[in-house]
């Protein structure tokens, strides 16, 4: 243990190490699910499918049993050469929207809730009006959400979704995400989250050398052992108790992880023994939420995978008439240093905001400096930027490592346009709004040049 390896405000009792140490050495030991299969995962996508689109008369007290057996008869016969019709009037007896997958080998995974359905509608539907067919998943938990929502029953019925209920009552908040990624029935996985916005149709990512090599992708965040806001530097106690050697490497950003699960499955199943018990490393602060989740279960069952090498860059606001900027959505990048995807974590998409907050973007000279010249914070919006509760990126003085273009130059000028379009849309579907803040770093102003 050092002075730095905790918090300052977090404590513990000399009895409890043992404990803690016990934690990262359990890790590799877990099977999550003894029963588990793939063909287990997409004959449950099928029932799901019924469960989300069949009500069940109150009086039918096994009324799901007895659609599911019926649906399943149909879904065989799918697989034979049964006739078509006798397939479409099952079908239209059980009021069944979605046909099955086409395949299943690729698909898109979004964990879903009320508060967050306009989002991934406008997400859905700028993804297929760019020409991605893939296949994609909607979890949700029955107690957070309405699997007969009006959003919902227009994404499964017009727009190649499928419904995937949650009922593990285990897999909650940020770890519902590891849950949906493990039980999906697809052999490989892009997990997005629902204020995720892909620039272009990301199927292509599925065909780069770096994952048919590696068999993961995952992206970097803001963060990194020089420069860490949640601790995570060499001399953390997160290394002991996860039983990993530190690495100088960028934290992870889990907005956006791609994965073949079928190259994966021992990896896979570490991560769902962290997910599944947060407790330890929750209550030390070790970890935020699932966002290193990911890379610490590859690492500690040493798989294979690729960390996309350049750094995230920020899109948002600047000043007409000075070099003042304020970020709102992190920027990734393909193995090619390519833009790939938006992620709108500080401002969410809402149909009550007209205003674009992607007005310029800013990216790091990846290959004309060095990377230790990438220094980014997080920051109020101060009086330049008073609507935005938090601002990342490099605020000032940034020209020698960073460029700023206008989104108009972008090749993806049209995207936010296009999202507020759909998330109009989606309002008067059902329209929801929230507006999520991150406080988890200290109050400080987007700085102010005049007082350098």
């Amino acid at each position: 243990m050092h002075c730095d390896s905790l918090r300052l405000d977090v404590a513990f009792k000399c009895e409890e190490f043992a404990k803690f140490l016990e934690f990262g050495r359990k890790a590799t030991e877990y099977v999550h699910d003894k029963t588990f299969s793939m063909e287990k995962c997409r004959q449950q996508l099928l029932d799901d499918q019924i469960t989300a689109a069949v009500k069940p008369k109150p009086q039918q007290a096994n009324a799901n049993g007895n659609v599911l057996d019926k649906i399943r008869r149909g879904v065989e016969l799918t697989r034979t050469t049964a006739p078509v019709p006798d397939i479409q009037q099952l079908r239209k007896e059980l009021q069944l929207v979605p046909s099955p997958p086409s395949s299943y080998k690729r698909g898109i995974v979004f964990v879903v809730y009320d508060k967050m359905l306009q989002s991934v509608f406008a997400s859905v539907r700028s993804l297929r009006s760019m020409g991605c067919t893939l296949p994609v998943e909607l979890w949700y938990k029955r107690s957070e959400t309405d699997p007969f929502h009006p959003l919902l029953r227009e994404l499964t019925g017009k727009y190649g979704a499928y419904m995937r209920e949650i009922r593990d009552p285990r897999a909650s908040r940020f770890y519902t995400k590891t849950y949906a990624v493990f039980y999906s029935a697809f052999d490989q996985v892009l997990l997005l989250d629902a204020d995720n916005f892909a620039v272009r149709d990301p199927t292509y990512l599925f065909d780069t050398p770096e994952f048919r090599d590696e068999g993961a992708i995952f992206w970097p965040d803001f963060w990194r052992p020089k420069k860490t806001i949640f601790n995570i530097q060499p001399t953390s106690f997160v290394w002991q108790v996860f039983n990993l050697q530190p690495v100088d490497m960028f934290e992870q950003e889990s907005g956006q992880v791609l994965i073949d699960r079928s190259m994966h499955q021992k990896a896979l199943n570490v991560l769902m023994y962290y997910a599944f018990n947060p407790s330890l490393f929750e209550r030390l602060r070790l970890a935020w939420g699932d966002k290193d989740l990911f890379r610490f279960a590859w690492l500690k069952t040493k798989s294979s995978f690729h960390m996309i090498e350049t750094p995230p860059g920020s899109a948002g606001l600047k000043l007409p008439d000075q070099n003042i900027f304020c970020g709102v959505t992190m920027v990734q990048h393909d193995p090619k240093r390519e833009i790939v995807f938006l992620h709108r974590n500080q401002e969410k998409l809402s149909s009550e905001n007209h205003e674009k907050v992607w007005t310029h973007l800013q990216d790091f000279r990846m290959g004309e400096v060095h990377l230790d010249e990438y220094d980014v914070r997080g920051a109020n919006g101060g009086r330049y930027f008073p609507q935005f509760k938090r601002c990342y990126g490099k605020d000032i003085y940034y020209e020698s490592a960073f460029t700023i273009k206008t989104m108009a130059e972008m090749p993806f000028a049209g995207l936010e346009q296009r999202l507020l379009k759909f998330v109009q849309e989606a309002a008067r579907i059902d329209g929801t709004l929230d507006d999520q803040p991150n406080d988890i770093e200290e109050n400080v102003d987007v700085a102010d040049p005049t007082k350098q």
